[in-house]
């Protein structure tokens, strides 16, 4: 009930996005997409991808930035 909530008061459809997250085909992306992170090493989040390089942690954002623009 708080998720909604705060999921309505910041202008979302808070039962819809509730809903989607128990929807069986999401939950089965998600599981895929976790899959496919840990194959490509991923060990924690958050974990970014850029032409085949990871970067992991808030703290690598900036290294991402630069990543993206060059």
């Amino acid at each position: 009930a708080v998720v909604r909530q705060v999921l309505d008061n910041a202008g979302l459809d808070g039962e819809a996005l509730l809903a989607k997250a128990d929807d069986p085909d999401v939950k089965a992306e998600l599981v895929a997409n976790t899959e496919h992170a840990a194959a490509r090493g991923a060990f924690g989040v958050p974990t970014f991808f850029v032409d085949g390089e990871m970067f992991w942690g808030k703290e690598r954002l900036a290294q991402v930035s630069e990543a993206l623009a060059s």
